[in-house]
């Protein structure tokens, strides 16, 4: 019980940047997890389905991240009002509860508690809205439970957005982040690569061929009120955005080589930030915005440089066969990656202060395009493993690989957003 404890007091205490995520690390490769006791959800207002649903959901969203052991079968009570005797007895050290009440206007709405389970003290208790799918408030229970261990929220409230040819062509598909709600955001007949959500979550910068050539589209995160910022002559793609959501960064060609400019939301070229007469593209810019990383063919086969956004301290940081496809860890410290040495691509993180690089996939098909969850926990990656890419999750350190729902069809390029 002391370690399990010692574990409970180091995730409850909210850890950010870099420490946040060695933490994570290193106590998941020890495995230690902590036994949430999780009780039923009663329902004053609605049907018992409703809270059978919302503790179906809350489960899912919970066992996603790996770390706790969840125990149930313990006394639901009411709220806070748990017997907590019970639930000591199964092995809990902490038990999420919760209810559903008549909230304001006819609307239900939930209440929730996280309370320990031997001293009967409230850890943290939350009201929330519930909305027409009592799922998504789930999500949201569930982020903030995780919230609490960790510092930082979960993934349960987020999306995923990709190219999915299911059609025949790729169109601009969303998922939420276990895989579910499978919606097609567009109906081009023609290809659409490359999407990334907006810092906030609202928007989608893409890649279209929509209207021939290659152009820069953004969109609501819905799918409305699309429009091209980029139309150039010769080639617009692989857009990025700064993290303050009010410029990207996009391949441009401009009647030469294509390379890296940073533009504001009408397209209009801000900085040339790159200008050599190789290929630079797929930039991704660290958390702070200050550095800029991207794949470049400058010394023939394709590899990884990073460099200041001022244009300074430009770095080489791969040296080894074909590399693709950077992404910036939200937590700042690490760059994942695509690399094919001999024959598959996996996907490695790079520690951007030392250099040191890491293989998170094991020549299993080929494994591509990692993108960050918002919480820089875990990484969402195309894999043909199975035969055709499909969309798969994993930790941040490479364990727990699995595949995300039934997508029809192959995905491409993914991204997380909020």
């Amino acid at each position: 019980m002391l370690k399990r404890w010692a574990l409970f007091f180091l995730l409850a205490t909210p850890v950010v940047g870099r420490a946040a995520d060695s933490l994570y690390l290193e106590l998941s490769s020890r495995g230690e997890k902590t036994d949430l006791g999780l009780a039923e959800i009663t329902a004053e207002a609605g049907s018992p389905a409703a809270g059978k649903d919302f503790f179906d959901a809350l489960k899912r969203d919970l066992e996603f991240p790996g770390l706790f052991t969840l125990i149930e079968g313990g006394p639901a009570g009411d709220g806070s009002k748990v017997p907590l005797e019970g639930w000591s007895r199964l092995g809990a050290d902490v038990v999420a509860a919760g209810r559903l009440t008549g909230g304001g206007f006819g609307r239900p709405a939930f209440e929730g508690t996280l309370v320990d389970a031997g001293t009967g003290k409230i850890l943290l208790t939350k009201s929330l809205p519930q909305d027409e799918d009592g799922r998504r408030t789930a999500h949201r229970w569930a982020d903030e439970i995780i919230r609490y261990f960790t510092g930082q929220p979960g993934v349960a409230s987020t999306r995923i957005v990709f190219a999915n040819d299911a059609t025949g062509k790729k169109e601009i598909c969303v998922v939420d982040y276990d895989g579910t709600h499978f919606e097609r955001l567009t109906n081009d007949r023609s290809i659409a690569l490359f999407p990334k959500f907006s810092p906030d979550g609202e928007w989608i910068v893409f890649t279209s061929y929509k209207n021939g050539g290659p152009e820069v589209h953004v969109m609501r995160s819905n799918g409305k009120d699309r429009r091209a910022v980029c139309r150039y002559d010769g080639l617009n793609s692989a857009a990025a955005w700064a993290p303050d959501g009010k410029s990207l960064i996009a391949t441009l060609s401009l009647g030469r080589e294509p390379n890296l400019h940073q533009v504001d939301l009408d397209g209009r070229v801000i900085k040339t930030l790159t200008n050599s007469s190789a290929a630079d593209t797929a930039p991704t810019l660290s958390p702070d915005g200050l550095r800029l990383a991207f794949t470049s063919d400058r010394p023939g086969p394709p590899q990884i440089y990073a460099m200041d956004t001022s244009g300074a301290n430009l770095q080489r940081l791969t040296t080894e066969g074909q590399c693709d496809s950077p992404g910036w860890s939200p937590l700042g410290h690490l760059l994942a990656f695509t690399m094919s040495v001999k024959g598959n691509y996996d996907i490695y993180t790079l520690e951007v202060a030392t250099g040191r690089t890491t293989r998170l996939t094991f020549g299993e098909g080929n494994n591509e395009n990692a993108a960050w969850s918002p919480n820089g926990r875990h990484l969402v990656f195309t894999s043909s493993r199975r035969g055709r890419p499909e969309l798969w999750v994993m930790n941040a350190d490479g364990s727990s690989p699995r595949r995300l729902g039934n997508i029809p069809g192959r995905s491409f390029s993914p991204d997380w957003g909020r």
